[in-house]
Order: structure tokens, then sequence, then C-alpha cells
């Protein structure tokens, strides 16, 4: 156990509105990089179901618009990574927001993950369930998926979010998104159930919210090193969750990444001819799923988009490497080269994801000719 250094504030703010819930941690973040607030944690849960788009997904790539109208269900783009989820009043948010100039604070993304989810896994232990943390960023309990979570910078403050399960829609979730055919759909729901579990899965008599909260209360103070002070929103966090809604409401927030590539998206469905190329492709990676959208002239790229679940950070360098990468041959090693060196002069970190294999899905599609 470590021994208690500072102080840090605990807002547990109950339920809030759906999109709330990803606006505050964006606000406290600006807040703590601005030095007008403290290293903070967030406790909350969203009244009312959303879907919640990762910074660096299509939206209508990943997500079935149109049902989610029907439902009336909120699109919420996040400022971290990762994929589309469905999320509801079943699960507990954790939102840490913490200074990178703190001691406490590991100096990469990937020890970010290791440190701060030490408290989530051990809070399952507590329960009764035999969690374990997986890298990049997944808590498990035999292979199964107890917890989501991601992380990002905003400034000089480190954000990282996640989510303890008691609960999971795991039909709403299949329908959510947006898949080739209804027979997909099925067995996307039927591997959801497979891969992922929840508490009420796990245990015959869950615990109650609030003693989940004490236990994750003390947990990150025992595995920060910190004393969890509980405290309110500031005036100015007030004033920055207000002027955030109103910009994670609109469509130019939640169409972000088609907004940045218009030019390119609207070729996608069309025949290029002579010496222009489009493909698209789609590659794994341990860090998430990783796409890549490219045209090419003489071999050399012309245009380029790079979208998936993956994370990215600082986040808003994807759309500087795709910059430096116009005109650049398509070819894996020298690609590798350029990628490692972005990588380097603007401190990139993407957990689980290379250089190489952005460098490999470029190239596949590229040879993806339409």
């Amino acid at each position: 156990m470590s021994v208690l250094t500072s102080d840090w504030r605990l807002l547990d703010l109950g339920d809030l509105p759906p999109t709330t819930t990803q606006v505050v941690y964006h606000a406290v973040a600006t807040a703590v990089d601005e030095n007008a607030s403290p290293n903070t944690i967030i406790f909350c849960s969203p009244s009312d179901p959303l879907v919640c788009l990762g910074y660096h997904q299509e939206l209508e790539t990943e997500v079935d618009v149109d049902y989610c109208r029907q439902k009336h269900l909120p699109i919420v783009r996040r400022i971290l990574g990762g994929g589309a989820v469905y999320l509801d009043n079943n699960q507990l948010f954790y939102q840490i927001m913490a200074s990178r100039s703190d001691p406490a604070v590991p100096r990469s993304i990937q020890g970010l993950f290791e440190k701060f989810l030490a408290a989530p896994t051990k809070t399952y232990n507590d329960m009764g369930i035999p969690a374990r943390y997986r890298p990049v960023n997944d808590i498990e309990v035999e292979g199964r998926k107890i917890s989501g979570n991601g992380a990002t910078e905003v400034g000089a403050c480190y954000v990282l979010t996640g989510n303890i399960i008691f609960d999971f829609n795991f039909d709403e979730m299949a329908r959510i998104l947006r898949v080739p055919s209804e027979k997909f759909r099925d067995k996307v729901a039927k591997t959801l159930r497979e891969r992922l579990t929840t508490i009420k899965k796990e245990l015959a008599e869950p615990p109650s919210r609030d003693l989940v909260k004490r236990l994750l209360r003390g947990n990150y103070e025992a595995t920060l090193g910190v004393k969890l002070v509980e405290g309110t929103l500031t005036s100015k966090e007030r004033k920055l969750v207000e002027s955030l809604e109103s910009k994670y409401r609109s469509q130019e927030w939640l169409y972000l990444v088609e907004s940045e590539h218009k030019g390119l998206i609207q070729k996608r469905n069309l025949k290029i001819s002579g010496r222009s190329y489009l493909g698209e492709a789609i590659q794994k990676t341990p860090g998430g799923l990783l796409r890549a959208l490219v045209e090419t002239l003489d071999d050399k790229i012309e245009d380029i988009m790079i979208t998936g679940d993956f994370s990215f950070v600082p986040q808003g360098q994807v759309k500087t490497l795709e910059a430096e990468l116009i005109q650049k041959e398509v070819a894996q090693e020298a690609l590798s080269r350029t990628i490692h060196d972005f990588y380097r002069r603007y401190d990139v970190e993407s957990p689980g994801m290379t250089p190489e294999d952005i460098a490999s899905v470029i190239v596949q599609a590229s040879a993806k000719r339409s």
C-alpha cells in the first residue's frame, strides 16, 4: 500500500444527463490543465441510455443512425478513442483527470492504464469477482471483459475513463451497431454474450452501488497514494460544461471525422479511372480496429482518412499524420519510417497499435483498387 502524499478531489455526481457524462470530464480536464482545479476523480452514471462514439470513428460506418433516431437514443462523440458503445444506468463511470506534472501520475498512456486500473480491478476482487487487468486497457474475468477503459490528454492533463458494469443490454448493443445483415447482427449479439460479463452474471447477490463506490474510493486512495476529498464542481467548471454541451450536441462535432474528409468520402462510391485509385482496408491490432481509406496517384498518397476504435494521443494528431502522409510513396518500410519519425516528433502514443500497423493498412488499402 502506498503512503498518502496529496489530496485529490472526489466528485460523486450521481446520475447525469447522457451527454453530460461525456462533457463533464472534458470540462474538468480543461480546468486542471489551466491549474484552476485539482486532480479529480468523478463517479457518475447516465440517467438515460446513450450511444457513445470513439473520437476517431466515422459515425455512419460504425453506428445505425436511423435506429438510434427512431429510439431517441442520443449519439455522443467523446474525446477518447475506442469503439462505439451502448451506455446506460447499469454502469458506474469512473473518470480521472490528473496533471501530467504530478509525481503520482505515470509518464505514458500505457503506464496510466496499468496504474489507474488497479483500483477498479481490486474493487471487483473485493466483491468476490476474480478480475485482472489485461493490457492494453481491459479488466477481465477468465477471459471475459468486465470493464472498458480509455485515455487521452487535454493539454497537460491526462484523462482516463472506465466503467463498473452492473448489468448490460447485449441486444441493444448489437442493435445500435452498423452491420451488413441481420444474421451478422445475431452473431454480434452472441459474441458479446460470450466475451463480456457483468456483476449480475458473476454474483448471485450483487453489492449495492453505494458499497461499490466506497470500495472504489478506498482502492483509489490506496493504489494512487492520495486522499480523496469530496467536493463540487466550481463555477468555472460549470461554465465549461455549459459551453461544451453546445459543442457536443452540434452536427459539426458528431460528424467530426466526416467533415474533415468530405472530398475523399464522396469518392468512396465512385469509380476512379486512369492513374488514380481509391481503396479501403481494415486491420485488427491489439489496440483496436484500424481503417484506412486511401486515394493514390502513381503509387503516391493523394488523400487519406485514418479511422477506427484505437487510442491515439494526442488525439488531434491523427489529422496531422494524415497531412504528412500526402505525396508519400506507398511502400511498407518507407511509410513505417515516416510514421515512426512522426511519433517521435509529436510525442505520440497509440497503445497496442504501432507505426508498422498503420503503414500496413495503408499498403493494403492501396492494393484494393476500385
